[in-house]
């Protein structure tokens, strides 16, 4: 009877499945927890990316062993004294910002984005920029509250004072090694190679599992021009990708079978790209047998390795239509080169049958 009960809904119920706790509701919690136990804390690093919204700065502050997201409220930055020109030259490897990695609270999402990260000041001169001379590459004192952002379930120090120090290490090392393999001609325009005339088989060096050689992969098979792509799984992130990359290059121009190589990563923040900027990186790229496109990260992106090599292009996508554009310019010189070449005979002809039949009115006259 029990069961009958049971089957078509009349006396006792089912008991109701234990109820758990949803993420919103954990990480409410996390949150909770966090802002009950961490206080106001003032951290030294160094800026490694920026990013600027309407409203909000968004701050990568790292140094050698970590790394930390912030957000810098309007109040804060539009407080920031006028700078006074201490500082050398600012600028920053590679990037001033990375939407994915670096941004944990980003205004919109990365599909949707479509403006670029800025550096806060000029970097190539030197000059701060117009808010306390705050731009990647230097050591800035701060000072926040850690808070973790539920939506995203990510920890993140909200700014409420923020000083600059000076030049951070990381960035005079990269300057510092930047100029060593300038002396060393790793950058002159002199040494750049041009694109073999034939172009048949492209290697690629990235990782196997990643997006960029798919994005390459559909780029080429949607030109319908036949070139044989060679993928050489490589590591590009992480520990041993500088020795990875290193023996890729190195293997490519001792088989001797590709006719130019594509060096390619997707996007990523400076800690993930710092790699490509290794003097080891740089060196490959530079004695590389066969020429290098370079197309590391996204079109704010620039590394040494960028700078070594024959040819730097904006994305993986971007490396595979400067290979398809250059066989397309050749075909079509080839193609104008013939036509011109078939009206000068047929001209050539034309002016025999003339001289042949001039001649022959000329004899026939006497």
């Amino acid at each position: 009877m029990g069961f009958l009960r049971r089957l078509f809904g009349g006396g006792d119920t089912i008991s109701a499945a234990p109820e758990f706790p949803s993420v919103s509701d954990l990480n409410a919690e996390i949150a909770a927890l966090l802002s009950g136990s961490l206080d106001e804390r003032t951290i030294i690093g160094e800026i490694t990316s920026i990013k600027k919204k309407p409203g909000i700065w968004y701050l990568t502050l790292s140094d050698d062993n970590g790394m930390i997201s912030c957000v810098v409220p309007k109040r804060v930055f539009s407080a920031l004294e006028p700078p006074k020109s201490r500082f050398p030259d600012a600028g920053f490897p590679g990037t001033s910002g990375d939407r994915r990695e670096t941004l944990p609270e980003p205004p919109d999402d990365e599909e949707s984005s479509g403006d670029a990260p800025e550096s806060l000041g000029d970097s190539e001169s030197g000059e701060p920029g117009e808010n306390g001379g705050i731009t990647s590459g230097i050591m800035v004192r701060a000072t926040g509250r850690v808070l973790f952002y539920a939506p995203s379930g990510s920890l993140q120090l909200e700014i409420t004072n923020l000083r600059p120090e000076g030049p951070g290490e990381r960035h005079l090392r990269f300057q510092a090694l930047r100029e060593k393999l300038r002396e060393k001609g790793y950058f002159d325009a002199a040494s750049k190679r041009p694109l073999p005339e034939q172009l048949e088989t492209i290697g690629v060096v990235t990782a196997a599992d990643g997006a960029v050689i798919h994005d390459i992969e559909v780029t080429v098979r949607n030109s319908g021009i036949p070139f044989a792509l060679r993928l050489y799984p490589t590591r590009v992130q992480g520990r041993g990708a500088a020795a990875s990359i290193v023996r890729s290059l190195e293997y490519i121009t001792r088989e001797g079978v590709c006719d130019a190589v594509i060096l390619a990563r997707g996007g990523g923040s400076n800690e993930s790209l710092a790699v490509f900027s290794s003097e080891e990186v740089t060196e490959a790229v530079f004695s590389s047998g066969i020429p290098v496109i370079a197309a590391i990260g996204h079109e704010i992106n620039r590394s040494l390795a960028d700078e070594a090599a024959d040819f730097s292009v904006a994305t993986p996508t971007a490396a595979a239509e400067l290979l398809i554009r250059t066989v397309r310019e050749r075909q079509s010189r080839r193609e104008a080169r013939e036509r011109r070449m078939f009206f000068i005979r047929m001209l050539l002809v034309l002016a025999g049958i003339i001289a042949m039949a001039a001649l022959f009115l000329f004899l026939r006259s006497r």
